[in-house]
């Protein structure tokens, strides 16, 4: 999946999977695009286009979207499904599709693949159906069509599928439920009612040594996203928090800075190492997105979610609260996100259903998982 913003998550996700499958022998392509989120290709890449926002001509969504995004415009906006996300981004956008499926084909007929893996790409699962070869791919519960859809926003998806006499279903997201295996990064604690051919496989990533971790947590981390909330808001946060937890406090996705506050150190910066500070994070303050959630999860971390207006997000911190393992806080507010960072450190509960997830979601298999399956796949 290609956006013109700040958005890791499908790039990242891409990288695992495809180290994944090259550690095993295998050749691997990735479909690469200049949105600056792709970086450090760990395999040789196909280029296909970066869809413009809203299907805006390049030069003004170029502009419009970056300024939106550091001034929190994004986060006000409800979001309240894939299908709306995608619309927003220009994935589905008629001209669009055209152009970058018919690249993925070019493609796909110069390199032959045995498989097609896509990470909520429709043009490749569109791309690899014309060409008859085998498609499978990333899924969740709430990016399904029955968990929430917004036809009137797929008209150009439908118009460039009727043109090449394949089904043109209501939602696009219809096409994604279409293909062979449906790989889950998560687990049914979390996501229940995942859909069909749905295969949890838990953490993608290595597993952190939590036996190495800090015996004394000594401070707390915070990612509000990308365009999410202004980066003085995220700021703020900061600050109340070691005002009231008595720690020092690392921002992500904010102006590199540095805030004394109530004694300590609010260390801001656009990105951090998060491997670095999770094992000696007490409490981690994120905006509800996938990877923040899963990295949470992985070192055993009590998380805040502070979902805002984007169904997604809003799925996710239900599932943290609904198992135990964080609290939820829909607005933004310093002092409602410090009171409830507060609560889960002075509290002991969480913690046991901190660890049972982490159990559940280690023993899937991750990556190895997906390329044992698509491995197994009789038409491999």
């Amino acid at each position: 999946m290609l956006a013109r913003s700040q958005m890791g998550g499908p790039w990242s996700r891409a990288q695992q999977i495809a180290r994944a499958f090259l550690s095993r022998g295998h050749e691997v392509a990735l479909a690469w695009g200049d949105d600056g989120n792709c970086v450090d290709p760990v395999a040789p890449t196909c280029e296909i286009p970066v869809p413009s926002p809203l299907g805006l001509p390049e030069a003004i969504a170029r502009h419009t979207f970056p300024l939106a995004s550091r001034l929190g415009l994004m986060g006000r906006k409800p979001v309240h499904s894939f299908e709306e996300v995608l619309w927003l981004t220009g994935s589905l956008d008629y001209r669009y599709s055209c152009v970058a499926v018919e690249k993925l084909r070019e493609f796909m007929r110069t390199w032959c693949p045995d498989v097609v893996y896509s990470e909520f790409n429709l043009a490749a699962v569109i791309a690899a159906r014309a060409e008859g070869i085998p498609c499978v791919g990333s899924g969740s519960q709430p990016t399904t069509a029955a968990y929430a859809s917004n036809p009137r926003k797929s008209a150009g998806i439908r118009r460039l599928l009727r043109e090449m006499g394949m089904p043109a279903p209501a939602s696009s997201l219809t096409i994604l439920k279409g293909m062979k295996r449906r790989f889950i990064p998560s687990c049914p604690a979390l996501e229940p009612e995942a859909g069909e051919r749905a295969i949890y496989c838990g953490f993608l990533g290595d597993m952190p040594n939590l036996d190495a971790r800090s015996t004394d947590r000594d401070c707390a981390v915070v990612y509000l996203g990308s365009g999410s909330v202004p980066a003085g808001v995220a700021v703020r946060v900061g600050r109340q928090l070691s005002s009231v937890l008595g720690c020092d406090v690392y921002v992500a996705g904010v102006p590199e800075a540095v805030y004394a506050a109530a004694g300590r150190e609010v260390h801001c910066a656009p990105r951090l190492n998060f491997a670095e500070l999770l094992p000696r994070a007490r409490v981690m303050v994120h905006h509800g997105g996938q990877n923040s959630m899963m990295d949470a999860l992985a070192y055993e971390v009590p998380q805040v979610v502070v979902p805002g207006r984007v169904f997604e997000r809003q799925f996710n911190a239900e599932a943290v609260e609904r198992t135990r393992c964080g609290l939820s806080v829909r607005a933004p507010k310093p002092a409602l996100i410090a009171e409830a960072a507060l609560r889960l450190v002075n509290e002991v509960a969480p913690s046991g259903g901190l660890s049972r997830l982490r159990d559940e979601l280690s023993e899937l298999g991750g990556t190895e998982r997906i390329v044992r399956e698509v491995e197994e796949i009789p038409y491999l």
